[in-house]
């Protein structure tokens, strides 16, 4: 049985991406694929077995906008430029080592920790009568759960 008051919840969550809290998170979905392909063979209607020949890591997160403190003024995603070039040349030199984590206040464990994390899009809309928020999708190379960070 589980102990009491180990039960996770949005309250007591702390969303960082490379090491910045994003105090005005909204929610986060975390999404861990191991892609399995099935091994057909002839002479037999089942599949023989499942093979591993993929893993992904995809994760989105709301957030409220807030002027002034944008995914591109934290260098979370590439700036335009002045020029196609310059653009390309922002989209190539994002780093390879950015970082997002879910972090238990109570506990203070890393629940999630994303490595190699790129913003893969990004979008927004405004309302006449609502809170705008940003809705950002995200790709990473490995997720770590609370079982295996310090």
């Amino acid at each position: 049985m589980a102990q009491k008051g180990m039960i996770f919840t949005g309250a007591r969550a702390r969303f960082r991406i490379h090491g910045v809290p994003v105090g005005y998170a909204r929610n986060v979905n975390v999404s861990e694929e191991v892609t399995q392909e099935p091994a057909e063979v002839l002479g037999n209607i089942e599949v023989s077995e499942y093979v591993p020949t993929g893993y992904r890591v995809t994760f989105t997160a709301g957030m409220f906008r807030i002027i002034g403190n944008t995914i591109k003024s934290n260098g979370w995603f590439p700036s335009n430029g002045a020029s196609s070039d310059e653009h390309l040349t922002n989209i190539l030199a994002m780093p390879e080592d950015m970082t997002a984590s879910i972090e238990d206040s109570k506990t203070g464990k890393t629940v999630a920790l994303l490595e190699q994390v790129k913003i893969a899009s990004h979008n927004w809309a405004v309302d006449a009568r609502g809170i705008v928020g940003e809705d950002c999708t995200f790709v990473a190379i490995r997720l770590k759960d609370e079982s295996e960070t310090p």
